[in-house]
């Protein structure tokens, strides 16, 4: 080939990327490959597409930040703010980083023009009275069975396409939005080695460069011979090869390969330890699979060839329900290229794959064929028609799913960019075959902005030069308009039980007020304190989600000490904290649960230890920690006194404590006693002995720290709901919460409501309401958040899992609870994910076997999404000028 470097002039040089800069380095860019995949022998053929197919470009890995223009800045360069937006979007199911970064690819969408478009559902099977059965229907019902939980194998999407998702940008959009909402079932189908001589070699494995490939993309692939996924490895003429694939979650590994006559062997290795051979000599040649359970803890697996090998690559899952999302992507690929597979390879290799979708993408090389009169409308529907055909009769089970094409630009020789001929054309012609052939369709044209977008997103830097491949954030943005529109798709089919809540704190306003200023005044040295107290049921009382929440804020903001502590029985709980507690005799554990009049008094969280004579209790805060000095400290005991109470004998540290004066009036009635001691330092012991005269009942103790810092208490009853706090003795209550001095109180009860299937709404927001309102009194003020029901589920006898019921009103009534009483508002549902969250957390080790709870890992990882918001909020109030922060109090 000759190669003339003279100068060209702009108008006349047809790759854009040459008109700027000097000719000859972009020219060698061009022809020149660096990566390991290009040294690859291309067996027979030319590379990279047919002569009359469109140039495959060199991909950029990334996007270059000098090329890109910010669009997310207003005109005075400020970032945009991420919009509010309600749950028609579809994103009340992805965690707080997925969602942020949604809510910013919607800011981009609305400076691009770009729009959401609906799938058009497609009917798979007609009846009499119309559609009996949507062309989404298989995959809706396989992502409705990893919903209900009775699902147990993967979910799998076969995405065949061209260049735009060789690289796997779009799809690993797609692909992680719908793993975090329906779970992973792990990475899918990998290639042995990039395919392409250009982009990201994600899909695949880090191979030795003596293997050679085929393509369906070559000038002239052989006749008979490649699979569904469009490539063949082969090794033995350069002698044995071998790649490599990083397993990360995976328990199996599916290879596929030839079976063919004279065919020799593939060593699997873990880690590089042997695990298997696998032979693959056959009469006749066919696409044969061999599955290898992956040790756990595994970290590589390597397969290493002897004598003639062809592989096409490996499946890597973990055996969870879940999502596997498959790409199959092609430089140069049209529907007619993929027809050039072998049918029963085609087949064989899709049906072993058991999708329950295929998204077929093409269109652009269509466009592009056809603006240079290379192909007619017809001979495209032909092809269409024939590869919706194939799909259809080789997995008739899964729903198929044809985009459009996407909009691109050309460069006129006056250097003018307009709108590529024939995109539209295409995209008509892809709509009509996806009706006829039962399928659905989404037009990702509109989407994108319609004709004449590309050029805008160009301009925007979302676009590559060549005027026709996004780049990655342009495909990211396709990517979240796609996934959003299957996610609307899904929900109008199959809409939510429970009704979506907003993520994040709701009902800010002037909520926490005085919360952000005492942090803000410990964030700046100033000698102050915070008192956190939280209330709840089984979600307090397990302590893994409020010590995570105490460790968090008191090493940012300080220690004021562990705070209060319920008496009882020993408990492993504890020991995170540094607490253990011990009760030696005659001793009976009461709780509010168990009462048969209301009115009694307890202890904060609704217990009470009643020890007979000569029974002791002993309770030791930084269990294990040496005396010292600072800080002075405050430790109190509470306790009932009142008629037939036994005498105490009270013990600091182990030194006896001498008696309080008896009071002026003899208690006529059980009443709450408090006595508190200077001490210094964090390790103390209290211990409480029964001298005789009657039982003896105490309530816990508490340890203060005196200097800046947080104190949070965490008092929760397992079983219990705000009406059984509602139903203590309204003194005893008051004079515990006066004498902890909560600035914040907050709430976490409707878990354990939202299992009554006959739950009163109206009784339970009126009669919550004026609990917090009470308490708030009785806490001097106290700022309140309400913190609401995690997802709660209940399994049935066939194993499915449903919403519990009483959990929509339980969402719907608390947030109208906290708006009532001025309380901020957070919901642990909508942090999960929402709607069956529950299921997603126990297939990652974080939710209960009971679909209720969650694991100690589930608490400490929604402590930390509490965390995230609450402190994002606090960073909020902290940009008001001072002026408003101090009207907010």
């Amino acid at each position: 080939m000759g190669l003339s470097l003279a100068p060209v002039p702009e108008a006349l040089r047809p790759i854009p990327s040459l008109s700027q800069g000097p000719v000859m380095p972009r020219l060698v860019a061009l022809v020149a490959t660096s990566s390991a995949a290009s040294k690859r022998k291309a067996v027979g053929v030319a590379p990279d597409g047919e002569s009359d197919a469109p140039q495959v470009p060199v991909l950029p890995e990334e996007d270059d930040p000098a090329q890109l223009v910010q669009v997310e800045t207003t005109d005075a360069g400020t970032p945009l703010p991420v919009p509010v937006v309600s749950d028609s979007l579809g994103l009340a199911d992805l965690g707080p980083t997925t969602r942020e970064s949604a809510l910013r690819m919607e800011v981009l969408r609305e400076k691009m023009g770009a729009r959401h478009v609906d799938l058009e559902p497609g009917c798979r099977r007609m009846g009499a009275s119309g559609c009996e059965e949507s062309g989404l229907a298989p995959l809706f019902a396989a992502l409705e069975g990893l919903r209900d939980g009775w699902r147990t194998q993967a979910v799998r999407v076969e995405h065949l396409g061209d260049s735009l998702i060789a690289s796997d940008h779009i799809t690993d959009v797609v692909r992680n939005r719908l793993q975090e909402r329906h779970g992973s079932g792990g990475k899918g189908f990998l290639y042995i080695d990039r395919p392409t001589r250009s982009g990201r070699g994600v899909r695949a494995g880090t191979a030795s460069e003596g293997w050679e490939f085929t393509r369906i993309i070559d000038r002239a692939p052989p006749k008979d011979r490649l699979p569904m996924s469009g490539v063949a490895f082969a090794a033995g003429g350069a002698g044995p090869q071998d790649v490599r694939f990083a397993i990360e979650d995976a328990r199996t590994a599916e290879i596929s390969f030839l079976a063919q006559p004279g065919g020799g062997s593939v060593q699997v290795l873990a880690d590089g330890k042997p695990l298997q051979k696998v032979q693959t000599r056959w009469t006749p040649a066919e696409v044969a699979f061999a599955r290898v359970k992956l040790p756990p803890g595994a970290k590589t697996l390597t397969l290493k060839s002897r004598g003639k090998v062809e592989l096409h690559g490996v499946s890597l899952e973990n055996g969870n329900p879940g999502v596997v999302y498959d790409t199959i992507g092609l430089p140069g690929a049209y529907a007619g290229v993929f027809l050039r597979t072998h049918r029963p390879y085609f087949r064989a290799q899709i049906r072993q794959r058991k999708p329950s979708l295929v998204v077929l993408m093409f269109g652009g090389n269509e466009a592009f064929r056809l603006s240079r009169d290379w192909t007619k409308p017809e001979e495209i529907k032909q092809e269409a028609e024939a590869l919706v055909k194939l799909v259809r009769e080789s997995v008739p089970d899964a729903a198929c799913l044809v985009w459009s094409p996407i909009d691109a630009a050309v460069r006129t020789m006056g250097g003018e960019l307009v709108p590529r001929r024939g995109s539209r054309m295409v995209a008509d012609i892809f709509r009509e075959v996806a009706r006829e052939g039962g399928c659905a369709y989404w037009d990702a044209l509109s989407a994108m902005g319609d004709e004449g977008s590309a050029i805008r997103w160009l301009s925007a830097g979302l676009l590559n030069e060549d005027l026709i491949h996004p780049r990655a954030r342009g495909s990211d943005l396709l990517g979240h308009l796609f996934d959003l529109a299957i996610q609307r798709a899904y929900a109008a089919q199959h809409p939510p039980g429970v009704a979506t809540e907003h993520p994040g704190l709701q009902h800010l306003d002037k909520a926490l007020t005085t919360t952000f200023t005492r942090l803000r005044a410990l964030e700046k040295g100033e000698n102050t304190r915070l008192g956190v107290l939280q209330l709840g049921a089984s979600h307090t009382a397990s302590h893994y989600f409020t010590d995570a929440l105490r460790t968090a804020l008191s090493k940012r903001f300080g220690d004021a000490g562990r705070g209060f502590i319920a008496a009882g029985k020993a408990s492993d709980r504890l020991k995170p904290a540094g607490v253990s507690r011990e009760l030696v005799g005659e001793w009976t554990v009461e709780d509010a649960l168990q009462a048969t009049t209301p009115g009694q008094a307890w202890g904060l969280n609704g217990i009470r230890a009643v020890g007979a004579p000569g029974a002791s209790l002993r309770i030791r805060f930084c269990d294990g920690c040496t005396a010292s000095a600072t800080p002075p400290a405050r430790l109190s005991l509470y306790w009932l006194d009142g008629p037939g109470s036994g005498q105490m004998e009270l013990k600091v540290d182990g030194s006896a404590v001498p008696p309080e004066p008896p009071p002026p009036e003899p208690f006529t009635v059980p009443t709450v006693r408090i006595r508190s001691f200077p001490v210094t330092g964090p390790a103390h012991e209290v211990e409480v002995l029964n001298q005789g005269g009657g039982s003896l009942t105490v309530l816990g103790a508490a340890l203060d720290l005196e200097r800046p810092g947080v104190a949070y208490d965490a008092v929760g009853l397992p079983g219990s709901t705000a009406s059984t706090l509602a139903s203590h003795e309204p003194q005893a209550l008051a004079a515990q919460l006066s004498s902890r001095k909560p600035n914040l109180l907050v709430f976490w009860y409707g878990t354990n409501e939202s299992g009554e299937a006959a739950l009163d709404a109206d009784k339970l927001r009126g009669e919550y309401g004026a609990l917090i309102s009470r308490l708030k009194k009785d806490a001097g003020g106290a700022e309140c958040l309400l913190i609401g029901t995690t997802d709660r589920l209940q399994q049935g006898a066939d194993g499915a899992w449903a919403e519990a019921p009483g959990l929509a009103k339980v969402t719907a009534t608390l947030p109208e609870v906290a708006r009532e009483q001025g309380c901020a508002y957070w919901s642990a549902r909508a942090a999960m994910g929402g709607e069956r969250s529950m299921l997603r957390w126990q297939r990652a080790g974080l939710g209960h076997a009971d679909g209720t709870h969650l694991t100690p890992e589930g608490y400490a990882k929604l402590a930390d999404l509490f965390l995230s918001d609450l402190l994002a909020a606090y960073e909020t109030f902290k940009t008001q000028p001072p002026t408003l922060a101090a009207e907010g109090g």
